[in-house]
């Protein structure tokens, strides 16, 4: 989890930030809370929050003091100010005692939550807690979930399953679905992948935005589309606000610089209706290439010419990850080609071909994601997906879908012994050759290891029993322990050698991790 304290006079502030939020659905925890900037700090030496949200003017010792002797005590603290329109320029200043950003009153609480979340890697940190709550249940309702949405013919066992799991989803309700989907406007593979890593935390963000009165379940699709399945007791409970929706976009395209489209199928009774209404809502996303910008699309409101499928079956998707699975190489390109194949024979216009391409390399950007794989890694700097697909002939589109493929596959394949184990060892190893330097982090870690930050964390833990950063805090402390009790070192010495740039600091650390000081140690 990741530490936050909130500081502020205002008992009333002081609930609204602790109540309003869900912290811990975004991978936070709320470590302790202060009246005043004193308070702040006393509670700061015990509690060691990796986040302080503060506001500004408060009695004793104001925010940016209170920064200034945080900074003090622990660089590593990422300071948040809370601010007052007269105070704008004020907190501006801020920034350059080490405040990383600043928000003005009155704010919405997802702003909030957005800003959290950008801080350094804690989007990575919040979508591993998020994985590690996925448990046998949460992937057998994620499971069933899909079966709706893909399946052409709905089992007669299904109904029953579904209640068993827990999922409110009856053949006499009504549903309908939207799909979200989110794209940098910086068409990069580096911002790409952390685009997919955002998705999971904008549904829900999302949904605490929408503050739907009816059932709704959240997950996403074989191509990382974010889905909502809208239950109704009847057609006539049916409401989406418009204008929710677009300040919705407007409010994360602004903070996150990505643009996010919505679509939205139509309402059906029973079951079945989930698939058609699915199939609707991805073609009105379909229709994002047409304009540039946020959007949200019904699909009710697209002419009846354009009221066409017009992409592949959903079953190909199971068939291609299967055989990605299996690193089939030939067998994902036939079917791709047949693909290709049943989009001439059924003439689909070139705006639907292009749906087509494009859900074909996001799946397999996607498989690659989550199977640990940095892209940037697996393509070179020059591939650009978003820009031959958009502009390309659909011959040359065609030509780089095949290409990426079997580009993945090599890379796979010439990487298929790394296993979980391996990755943790050789963080491990990695980690052991250089705690001694103060700047080593997370990201030179991945770098070298060529493995995204997320699937990293995750193996170390699952292998090691402890985070990565709780692997770093024993390995520094065990060393400082062995200097201590030689007594031929001073102790600023002994911290430089260790990895902490100020001797406080160190001392702090090691007398929360052995429960006595240096000098009592030694």
């Amino acid at each position: 989890m990741i530490k936050i304290m909130i500081v502020d006079d205002m008992p009333i502030f002081l609930e609204y930030l602790r109540t309003a939020i869900d912290w811990g659905a975004y991978g936070f925890e709320l470590c302790c809370e202060a009246k005043n900037g004193e308070e702040a700090y006393e509670k700061a030496i015990i509690f060691q929050p990796d986040i302080v949200l503060s506001d500004i003017q408060m009695p004793y010792m104001n925010g940016l003091t209170l920064t200034e002797k945080l900074q003090e005590l622990n660089p590593e603290i990422a300071v948040v100010l809370i601010t007052g329109n007269s105070e704008f320029e004020y907190a501006r200043r801020a920034i350059k005692l080490g405040v990383v950003d600043y928000i003005v009153k009155p704010f919405e609480k997802e702003e909030l939550i957005l800003t959290l979340l950008s801080l350094q890697d804690n989007i990575n940190k919040a979508i591993e807690m998020k994985q590690d709550k996925k448990d046998e249940q949460y992937l057998i309702r994620e499971r069933l979930l899909r079966q709706l949405i893909y399946a052409k013919e709905i089992d007669e066992s299904l109904p029953a399953r579904l209640s068993e799991n827990g999922l409110d989803l009856k053949p006499d309700h009504h549903f309908f679905v939207t799909a979200l989907e989110i794209e940098p406007e910086e068409k990069s593979m580096q911002v790409s992948e952390k685009a997919m890593n955002w998705k999971s935390v904008i549904g829900d963000l999302y949904k605490d935005y929408m503050q739907s009165e009816g059932t709704e379940y959240f997950f996403t699709d074989f191509e990382s589309r974010v889905l909502f399945i809208n239950v109704l007791e009847s057609k006539e409970n049916y409401s989406l606000d418009r204008e929710e929706l677009d300040h919705f976009m407007g409010f994360i395209s602004e903070r996150l610089s990505m643009n996010v489209t919505i679509g939205i199928g139509g309402v059906y009774g029973g079951l079945g209706g989930i698939r058609r209404s699915y199939l609707e809502s991805v073609n009105a996303l379909s229709h994002r290439f047409q304009a540039s910008g946020n959007k949200a699309i019904w699909y009710d409101a697209i002419s009846q010419e354009e009221k066409t499928y017009g992409f592949y079956s959903a079953e190909i998707n199971e068939i291609i990850l299967n055989h990605l699975h299996q690193l089939n190489a030939d067998h994902t390109i036939e079917v791709i080609e047949t693909v290709f194949k049943e989009a001439d024979t059924k003439r689909f216009s070139p705006e639907y071909k292009r749906m087509n391409n494009m859900g074909l390399i996001s799946l397999l950007l996607s498989y690659l994601v989550k199977a640990g794989k940095n892209i940037s890694d697996v393509f070179p700097n020059q591939f650009q997906p978003y820009d031959i697909l958009n502009q390309g002939t659909d011959e040359e589109q065609r030509r780089f879908i095949k290409m990426s493929y079997s580009r993945a596959f090599k890379y796979l394949m010439a990487h298929r012994e790394t296993r979980a184990s391996q990755i943790a060892r050789d963080a491990k190893h990695c980690i052991d050759e250089n705690y001694s330097n103060p700047e080593f982090n997370m990201n030179d870690l991945s770098k070298k290891l060529l493995v995204n930050q997320t699937y990293l964390r995750k193996m170390f833990k699952d292998e090691m029993g402890m985070t990565i950063s709780e692997y770093l805090s024993k390995v520094r402390m065990d060393q400082a322990s062995l200097l201590v009790v030689k007594g031929h070192y001073k102790l600023s010495a002994i911290s430089e050698m260790v990895g902490y740039r100020d001797p406080g600091y160190f001392s702090k650390c090691f007398k929360n991790h052995f429960g006595v000081s240096p000098s009592e140690y030694q």
